[in-house]
């Protein structure tokens, strides 16, 4: 998606004329900037927060760089889920960012989105693959639309300015999921901070060098999977005396954290779910 738009391409997307929308740019309603040559210019993220709160209908779509029909249909999150489901199994990108900027420029959250639609319909997608019911390559292709989608979400958010609160996160060794990092770097930023991915497969040492050296206001920790459990704690041992040691907030959370194995960690937070972390967050936050 674009960073900017003008007014001209504003107003036909949501048919009004350009003299309006540079009326409602003068009066504040929306943010603007001007070019060297005195021309101005509509940050997108402004322009999409402006969209939610004002209740214009977007009638071209396309201008905006956004999907034809995005914003001519009504969306649930329930409903949404399924719809997500189908499309990411079909390989369907179009129809697939088209319900969740829906869903956004309806005034549903980053964090509702993320939690209540693209989660559950991700975990069915994956577990249609583990059971056989889908190949491979749609998961995989699943995944690669989903990154498109929190890509898009991300430029809709006004970016955090430097003196927001700091947050890092990433995976250990053997854990290849990059999805949830993802989610976890969008919430976060959606609730003010300066979320960092540091990615997935990560030896515990690299994390805890980050920590000791970026000294952040919150490290996330994502497992979805773990090969041997004794080799991860070992891994997960370093991270976690790094953190206890700066006095940073460590925050787990997934899938492959059993009650038996969260006996056997020291943590800040255990987070079911994105509300949970964000929650944590937004406690901390300093």
């Amino acid at each position: 998606m674009r960073d900017s738009l003008t007014p001209k391409q504003v107003a036909q997307a949501i048919g009004v004329s350009e003299a309006s929308l540079k009326r409602w740019c003068d009066r504040g309603l929306l943010p603007a900037t001007r070019t060297a040559g005195g021309h101005r210019r509509l940050p997108v993220h402004g322009v999409m927060q402006w969209l939610r709160q004002s209740g214009h209908e977007v009638v071209r779509p396309e201008v905006l760089g956004l999907p034809s029909n995005t914003g001519l249909s009504p969306s649930t999150l329930e409903r949404s889920v399924g719809l997500l489901r189908t499309a990411l199994e079909a390989g369907d990108e179009v129809s697939s960012r088209q319900g969740i900027l829906n869903l956004y420029l309806a005034g549903h959250s980053a964090i509702e989105i993320c939690d209540q639609v693209i989660a559950p319909a991700f975990h069915a997608l994956g577990s249609a693959w583990q059971h056989g019911s889908i190949e491979v390559y749609q998961e995989r292709r699943g995944c690669e639309i989903c990154a498109c989608l929190l890509h898009d979400l991300e430029s809709m958010l006004a970016p955090p300015g430097p003196a927001a609160p700091y947050a890092i996160g990433a995976t250990l060794a053997d854990d290849p999921y990059t999805l949830p990092n993802r989610l976890v770097e969008l919430v976060l930023r959606e609730a003010g901070w300066r979320a960092e991915s540091y990615g997935s497969c990560n030896p515990g040492a690299t994390l805890a060098a980050a920590i000791r050296q970026r000294r952040p206001g919150l490290f996330w920790l994502s497992v979805s999977t773990i090969d041997t459990e004794s080799q991860w704690l070992s891994e997960y041992q370093l991270v976690s005396q790094a953190a206890a040691e700066e006095k940073v907030p460590l925050a787990v959370g997934g899938r492959a954290l059993t009650p038996e194995l969260r006996q056997q960690m020291s943590y800040s937070a255990y987070c079911d779910n994105l509300r949970h972390l964000v929650d944590f967050a937004e406690a901390i936050k300093r």
